[in-house]
Formats: structure tokens, sequence, C-alpha cells
């Protein structure tokens, strides 16, 4: 992913918690962090399926066996996570994240697992059996937003998120995250998000883009998943009204600058893809890809 934008010092900037929810589009935001943060250090959680106590405790384990000269130099950490890692950090950051609708976003990390290998050909989702036929993975599919900002323990058990994880998700989003956007409206989340934190204008190249599958959902299964994410469902309508207050206190301005944003990410994407189709033809680069994880 390149961005395009004025370039500006990143000591005007706060540091910065990416609180990266898989499948929210969170791989685009993280390239306009790498462009806008480019003076600063990056930690990333490196956390590449999904979240258990072993992977967590490592990424924790990581930070905090770095020297205090080191660890001051990061301005942005950022990554797959559970709520809590300010606690360990020995100066204020603002955590920013996106959510995104619980049954699409379900369907998303599903066929992210299957692309993966995790289940096998063929395999269906299955909600007459105890797990859904999901094995181990089964947690990451059932209210997952919910269950990592409210800092649950990774080996919760599948149905078995409740209302006070809930509650407690939602008190983080309103005590320590300066700014939540929604995947279903990701360029008015970046207009806002450039208001919230004083960032320049980026443009994007949409990362992370799955490929078309055959993976099918019957309307049955797909409300099965919806009744399953209530809470997910719950804290997603609540980022929303948030989400909703936030774009009336901007008012008609916000709109008239997300159509002239639309109209130069455009350009930029076509002049993305122009410019990697005559590398390709050069033989200068490999084969760009759309990406698949």
């Amino acid at each position: 992913m390149f961005m395009s934008g004025t370039d500006q010092k990143v000591s005007t900037f706060s540091r910065i918690i990416f609180f990266h929810i898989p499948k929210t589009a969170g791989m685009s935001l993280r390239g306009i962090l790498v462009k806008t943060y480019r003076e600063g250090l990056h930690f990333n959680t490196s956390i590449e399926r999904d979240i258990s106590s072993a992977n967590w405790n490592d990424c924790v384990a990581r930070i905090k066996k770095m020297f205090p000269q080191e660890l001051d130099q990061h301005q942005v950490f950022k990554g797959h996570m559970l709520f809590g890692i300010h606690e360990i950090l020995p100066w204020p950051a603002d955590y920013i994240t996106f959510l995104r609708d619980p049954v699409q976003r379900v369907v998303s990390h599903y066929r992210h697992q299957c692309r993966l290998g995790i289940h096998p050909a063929g395999h269906q989702i299955d909600p007459s059996r105890p797990d859904w036929n999901l094995g181990s993975v089964a947690a990451t599919l059932d209210n997952y937003q919910t269950r990592l900002l409210a800092g649950t323990n990774p080996d919760l058990p599948f149905q078995c998120c409740t209302k006070e994880h809930l509650e407690a998700a939602k008190a983080n989003l309103d005590r320590h995250f300066k700014f939540v956007g929604l995947t279903e409206q990701f360029d008015l989340s970046l207009m806002l998000l450039r208001h919230v934190c004083g960032w320049p204008r980026r443009f994007y190249v949409s990362d992370n883009i799955a490929p078309a599958d055959s993976i099918q959902f019957s309307p049955a299964v797909l409300e099965e998943i919806r009744r399953l994410n209530h809470l997910d469902q719950q804290l997603y309508d609540y980022a929303r009204e948030r989400f909703d207050r936030l774009v009336d206190q901007y008012g008609t301005k916000l709109q008239a600058e997300l159509t002239l944003y639309r109209l130069g990410n455009r350009v930029h994407r076509n002049l993305h893809i122009m410019r990697h189709k005559i590398k390709q033809q050069l033989g200068i680069e490999r084969r760009w890809p759309m990406a698949d994880s």
C-alpha cells in the first residue's frame, strides 16, 4: 500500500495504539499510520492469526524487555491485541480502532480461516453442534469484538461471553479510545480521524481484500451468526451512535470534504495501478498482489 499527502513531523502527534480487530479493514489504516508516523518507531504485535494466551503473553514480554530509551522511540503500537496494552507503557497513548457489522466480520473471518487451511476443504459451520464445527477457533467467531475490547482472557470458551464483557467493552471505548471508526463507512471515518487526531490527508489503496471464493452461507446460518453475536451487535450499535454524533458535530463541511477526498482517492488508486502495471511489464517488480489474507 502506498499513501500520498502532505508530510508532517511526527512530533506534532500523540502516541497511538491502533487496536486492530481482525477483518475490519485494519490493514488499510496501518498503511496510513506508517506514512503519518514515518519518523517514529512502530511496534507490531506480530499476531498474524488468532490471539491466544501464549502469543499475547509473548507480545507483552517483548514490550517489557525493551530498554526505556528504545521504548521511548516508539510512536505507534499496532496490530491484533487485547485491551490493556496501555497499562505497561510508561507514557500516555491514544487508542483508535474500527468496528464492523458483526455478521459481515464473522463471515470474513471464517473465510480467512478457510484460506489459511484452519478448516478443511468443504468445511461448513454447523450451529447444531456445541462448537458449531469450528473446533479450537470457535471463540473467534463468538462476539470477538466484545471479547477483545473487554480485555477478556483469550481462553474464554465458546458461547461464554456475557453482558458483563459487553459493559466492560463499552466502558473501555468511553474511557480510553480517542476515536472509533466504522468499517462500513471507512472513508468518512478517515475524514473524522483527520479532525480528531490532526493528521494530514492520506490517500490509500485498499489492502488485504479477500479474493472471491465459493464459500456460501445459508440465510439460516447467517441468522444464527447474528443471534450468537448479539453482544457484538449491541457494541457495534453503541459505537455507531458515537460515530453519528461525531458526524453531526462537523456538519455539512464534512460531507463536502468526503466528496473531494473520494475523487482524489480514485485518481490516486488509478495512478497506483498504472504504475505497478508498467513496472510489471518492464520486469522490475513482481506481480502486484491485491492481498489474500
